[in-house]
């Protein structure tokens, strides 16, 4: 996949919308459905700089962004975590 047109030709299409459909729209950082984006699980940065194809599917997961932020959290989730890997808010209980 490295001979396409950056992140707006028709290969990068192809793949963002295999994503969106493969995981069924569900935002992997929030966890809500609705996602219309695609963020780099490891961050493109970090792939880049080590020769990895960035545009890897098995890379790649539905996310909110700046055009379809989250209804449930109001979040562009994508946006929030930025090029850091995504570390999961621990889910505690407040029944103490």
């Amino acid at each position: 996949m490295g001979a396409h047109a950056g992140r707006k030709g028709r290969t990068w299409r192809r793949v963002r919308e295999r994503v969106l459909t493969d995981h069924g729209g569900i935002c992997w950082i929030c966890g809500h459905p609705g996602a219309g984006s695609v963020d780099h699980v490891i961050p493109r940065v970090h792939l880049l700089a080590t020769g990895r194809d960035p545009e890897d599917p098995s890379n790649l997961r539905p996310a909110h962004g700046a055009l379809s932020r989250c209804e449930t959290c109001g979040q562009a989730c994508n946006e929030v975590k930025g090029a850091r890997e995504h570390v999961p808010r621990a889910q505690g209980s407040r029944a103490w």
